[in-house]
């Protein structure tokens, strides 16, 4: 184990449980994450670069503002 993650264990075991709880579950899912067979494809990735660039926004805030009302009632 590498010092920046010993580090992080030991200042974690002074958090209450729930919080320890949190931080576990944080841990495993990036473990998983690694793990998982799913990945994207060299061409989904750079679609996914080249949508996060786009400085204009992709749907007018207030379609978002109307659809989060509906969803919410």
């Amino acid at each position: 184990m590498n010092q920046l993650l010993e580090r992080a264990f030991q200042q974690a075991q002074t958090l209450p449980d729930h919080r320890q709880n949190e931080v576990g579950e944080m841990l495993l899912a990036l473990v998983e994450q690694d793990q998982s067979q799913l990945h994207l494809s060299k061409a989904q990735q750079q679609e996914v670069r080249r949508r996060l660039a786009l400085s204009e926004e992709s749907v007018p805030a207030s379609d978002m503002n109307t659809f989060f009302r509906k969803l919410v009632g």
